[in-house]
């Protein structure tokens, strides 16, 4: 059996919500929703860039950093999964390894997730064959193959036919976890039977429950202030308890990563069934915004063909393997504009 690594992608929108009348102590000019700054401006160390596209070799997109300057890479879903490993310094790719030659029809081994150790890139797939006993279903499968290349190996299913949650991998010592929408497994890589592990409930603590969308983490929550007509929409960042709570100009979002960074779209205006953005903006582009030093930056690129953007996660660092990589398109689309949560400095924050 083969998996496929699937990169988790997403593309941020929130939805229109019907305003109430405008209240007294309410604006009745709708304000201007402001311009941030790029993100990868403002954590400058923390971006790299690769192309989309090596001569003579498919299309590709990063999966996750091998180390400061080399980043691993991974071809399109829409075709047989190679992963490669790209030289920042000297501009060189190298092929790690690539998925069984069944992969080759499109989306038949679609790589989800992601993961690094010293010794091991590990991922997740969504796979379907064309087989008799699998019922035309797709299920997800665990795959491992040396850091340094060579033969992929099939680990153990983790999801029966017609299962395909999203998950977050990440390798803790010599196990693998991934932790599924309802079920979280630790995978022992060497061999040996596979544990699950109770997942954790999400409930709204009493501070956050005048919000909207509420969304937790390990300490820290996210949702939404209502808002009335001709507001900007805010988010509320606090802890469980409520304490050190502030407002961030955005519109949907959390819970943070790692505790820290959250992925919001921009804010927009809330009129009577509509949405305004910015004049150079006409759907709310990606934000990230960094707790600890209250700073906020634009990530995203424009897709192709449409107003919205879109920015991607890729696979995470043992080390960090809650900070991700995020990704978008540059804005000539012959570039991928990396951002590797891990280098940003935690000063701030201790």
């Amino acid at each position: 059996m083969a998996i496929a690594l699937t990169l988790i992608s997403c593309t941020l929108s929130c939805t229109a919500q019907e305003s109430g009348p405008s209240l007294p102590g309410h604006p009745q000019v709708p304000p201007e929703v402001p311009e941030f700054g790029l993100a990868a401006d403002i954590w400058r160390d923390a971006v790299v860039t690769v192309p989309v596209r090596v001569k003579g070799r498919p299309p590709i997109k990063p999966a996750a950093m091998l180390s400061e300057d080399e980043v691993l890479l991974v071809t399109s879903s829409q075709m047989r999964p190679t992963f490669y490993s790209y030289d920042l310094r000297a501009g060189r790719i190298r092929t790690l390894g690539t998925a069984p030659k069944w992969a080759e029809c499109g989306l038949c081994f679609e790589v989800m997730s992601v993961a690094t150790s010293e010794t091991s890139i590990v991922w997740t797939a969504g796979v379907y064959r064309s087989e008799p006993w699998n019922a035309g279903k797709r299920h997800v499968e665990l795959w491992t193959m040396p850091r340094s290349g060579g033969r992929m190996r099939l680990v153990t299913w983790l999801t029966g036919h017609g299962e395909i949650p999203e998950g977050r991998l990440s390798i803790i010592g010599a196990d693998a976890v991934w932790r599924g929408d309802r079920q979280t497994y630790r995978v022992p890589l060497g061999g040996g039977p596979v544990q699950r592990l109770p997942s954790a409930t999400q409930t709204v603590p009493a501070a956050a429950r005048e919000l909207d969308g509420t969304r937790c983490g390990r300490e820290w929550c996210v949702g939404m202030r209502p808002s009335r007509l001709n507001e900007l929409t805010r988010l509320v960042v606090l802890r469980k308890d409520g304490t050190e709570r502030r407002e961030v100009v955005a519109s949907y979002g959390g819970p943070l990563l790692n505790d820290r960074f959250g992925l919001f779209a921009g804010p927009y205006v809330n009129g009577n069934r509509e949405m305004t953005y910015t004049a150079k903006h006409p759907a709310p582009q990606p934000v990230l915004y960094d707790r600890c030093t209250e700073k906020s930056g634009r990530i995203g690129g424009r897709l192709e063909d449409s107003a919205t953007y879109g920015v991607s996660t890729a696979g995470e660092r043992a080390a960090d393997p809650e900070e991700p990589l995020l990704y978008w398109n540059s804005s000539d689309h012959k570039s991928w504009i990396v951002l590797d949560l891990s280098r940003i400095p935690d000063s701030s924050c201790t």
